[in-house]
């Protein structure tokens, strides 16, 4: 579900209704429709509501791939080929925190933190990692 927002969606749309059709032509057009309505079933779907929708075409198409490797197991080479070529492709989620921690009156706090970290002290600011 993480590729049907890229450019990386239609070469794995492919592999996939060519997988799941397994030689059947008319099978991989079928899928292949399928799968094409994906990025419009999320773009449509209300915020608020995006991330079940998701989730829940992501439950729906493992299930159809887990039921491919059991009724073909010598796909697993492939399929897990796919997989990683999809991680690879698609851009990590990045996630920028921001946590303000005040002290006043010459008190102590005791923060863990991992990435970088700055140091506001007055008018001067230092940074470290």
């Amino acid at each position: 579900m993480s590729a049907a927002a890229t450019d990386v969606w239609q070469s794995t749309k492919g592999r996939v209704a060519r997988m799941l059709g397994r030689g059947d032509d008319r099978d991989e057009q079928r899928i292949s429709v399928q799968l094409d309505r994906i990025p419009q079933q999320l773009e449509q779907a209300p915020e608020e509501q995006q991330e079940r929708v998701r989730t829940a075409l992501a439950d729906r198409w493992r299930v159809r791939l887990t039921e491919l490797l059991e009724e073909n197991p010598e796909l697993e080479n492939d399929l897990r080929a796919l997989v990683e070529d999809v991680r690879a492709s698609v851009p990590e989620a990045r996630q920028t925190l921001v946590q303000h921690n005040h002290s006043h009156d010459q008190s102590r706090q005791n923060i863990v933190q991992h990435g970088n970290i700055v140091i506001n002290e007055g008018s001067t600011a230092r940074q470290g990692s």
